[in-house]
C-alpha cells in the first residue's frame, strides 16, 4: 500500500521541485560582464559617468581642431564622452597661419595628440599668422612657418603686439629717423630662427641722403642707443628689409652725410740754394775748410732736395735735405794736402779758396851772441873769484 502511494506521489513531488527552477531560468534578465549587478534591494544600477570636452581656437579663423577626425561646426565646440575616454585632437592651420601650441588643460605643441578625459576639459589651439602688418601698413613682419616664439621667461608666446610709437626716441647724432618707430612686443620675447622685418619709406628723404644708404635700426634699452642692423634697400618698392631674432623698437635710419673738411691746397715744393760761404778763404795745407749753403723751400709741400759739392769740377760730397717749407743750412768740410787755388761749385753757386804751404821757422844763427853770453860769463867769474875769498875770511874769524 505504501509503495503504490509512493509511486503515485513521486512524479507530483518532482514537478513541484523542478517547476520553480524552470520558471526562474526562463524569466531572469541576463547580466553583462563587468557591469554592476544592482543593490541587494534589487534596484536598477546607475548609468556610466560622463565628462565634457570643450575645444576652442585662437585667433578666430586661424585654423581648426579635428576631434576624433571631425571638424566642429563652430567654436567653442563641446562634446560629451565617457569618463576615462581618450580623445584624439589634431590642429589644422588655416592658410597664412601655423600651429603654435595647446593651452588650457593641455600644455605642449605635440600635434596630433591624444587626451584622456577624466574631468571636464577645456583646450585651446593657438595659431600664429605668418605675417603681421602695422595699422598704417608701413611695417610688415614675416614669420617662417614653425618658428617657436618664447617670452622673456622662456615660455611659448601665443600672441604678438605691434604698435606705432607715438613718442619717438631721439635719433643717434649720426643719423635721422625716417618715418615713425614701431614697437614689437612683448619685451624680452625671442624667436628660435630669424624673422623678416620690412619697412616702407614713402616719407620724404633728406635730399643729401642716398636711398641705398637707408638702414633699419633697433633701439637697445640696455645700452640706451640705436643699433644699426644689416639691411637691404629695395628702391623699386621703397622698402628696407632686415632679419631679427628678438622684439623691440624698430625704425628706418638715414645717415647724416659727413661734410668733408676742405683740404688746403699746398703750393708745390720749390728749392733755391743761396748764400754760399767758404771759411777760411786762405788755408794752410791740411787745414779744414768749411763750405756752407742756405737751402730754401719756397713752396708748402714737403719734399726732398739734393745738395752736391764739387771741388775743381769733381763731386766731393752729396747731401739730401727734406723740407716742408722754410730754410736750412747745409755744411760741408774739406781739407787739401797740396797748395793751390781750388774752385767750389754747390748746386751752381760758385766760389773758391786758396791753400798755402806752411811757412818754415827761421834757422838759429851760427855766431856767438856776446850780448847774451858776456853777462853770463861775468857772473860766473865773479862767483868763482870772490865767493872762495869770502868763505876763507869767515873761517879766519872763528
Amino acid at each position: 500500500m505504501n509503495r503504490k502511494l509512493l509511486k503515485i506521489a513521486l512524479p507530483w513531488l518532482t514537478l513541484v521541485l523542478v517547476l520553480p527552477m524552470l520558471v526562474m531560468l526562463f524569466t531572469a534578465k541576463p547580466v553583462e560582464a563587468g557591469c554592476p549587478c544592482g543593490d541587494d534591494d534589487g534596484s536598477t544600477p546607475p548609468p556610466p559617468a560622463t565628462r565634457t570636452v570643450s575645444v576652442d581656437v585662437s585667433p578666430s579663423g586661424g585654423g581648426d581642431v579635428e576631434v576624433e577626425g571631425r571638424v566642429p561646426r563652430s567654436y567653442p565646440a563641446k562634446r560629451t564622452v565617457t569618463k576615462g575616454t581618450r580623445v584624439r585632437l589634431e590642429a589644422e592651420p588655416a592658410l597664412g597661419y601655423y600651429f603654435v601650441s595647446w593651452n588650457g588643460d593641455l600644455i605642449g605643441n605635440d600635434n596630433p595628440t591624444d587626451v584622456r578625459i577624466n574631468t571636464n576639459t577645456t583646450i585651446v589651439a593657438h595659431f600664429f599668422p605668418e605675417e603681421f602688418v602695422s595699422e598704417d601698413e608701413m611695417l610688415h613682419i614675416v614669420i617662417p612657418e614653425g618658428t617657436i616664439v618664447l617670452d622673456k621667461d622662456g615660455e611659448s608666446l601665443i600672441s604678438l603686439e605691434l604698435t606705432i610709437n607715438e613718442t619717438p626716441l631721439p635719433p643717434p647724432p649720426e643719423a635721422n629717423i625716417v618715418g615713425l618707430p614701431y614697437d614689437l612686443g612683448p619685451d624680452g620675447a625671442s624667436f628660435d630662427q630669424p624673422i623678416t622685418i620690412s619697412c616702407s619709406y614713402d616719407y620724404e628723404i633728406p635730399p643729401e641722403v642716398a636711398e641705398e644708404d637707408l638702414v633699419i635700426a633697433c633701439y637697445d634699452e640696455d645700452v640706451g642707443e640705436w643699433l644699426v642692423l644689416p639691411s637691404v634697400v629695395d628702391m623699386v618698392n621703397n622698402t628696407v628689409t632686415t632679419l631679427v631674432d628678438h622684439l623691440g623698437t624698430f625704425a628706418i635710419m638715414a645717415p647724416v652725410p659727413i661734410v668733408p673738411i676742405p683740404v688746403p691746397v699746398l703750393a708745390p715744393a720749390a728749392f733755391t740754394p743761396s748764400s754760399l760761404s767758404i771759411f777760411p778763404l786762405e788755408a794752410n795745407i791740411g787745414e779744414t775748410v768749411r763750405i756752407s749753403v742756405l737751402v730754401t723751400n719756397t713752396g708748402e709741400q714737403k719734399a726732398s732736395y739734393t745738395v752736391t759739392l764739387k771741388i775743381n769740377e769733381m763731386i766731393e760730397e752729396t747731401r739730401e735735405i727734406t723740407l716742408a717749407g722754410g730754410s736750412a743750412t747745409v755744411t760741408f768740410t774739406t781739407a787739401r794736402d797740396e797748395a793751390g787755388t781750388y774752385s767750389v761749385d754747390v748746386n751752381s753757386l760758385h766760389g773758391s779758396f786758396m791753400v798755402k804751404e806752411v811757412p818754415q821757422p827761421p834757422a838759429p844763427p851760427t855766431g856767438v851772441k856776446w850780448t847774451v853770453l858776456g853777462p853770463i860769463l861775468a857772473v860766473v867769474i865773479f862767483l868763482a873769484i870772490f865767493l872762495p875769498i869770502r868763505v876763507r875770511r869767515r873761517r879766519a874769524f872763528r
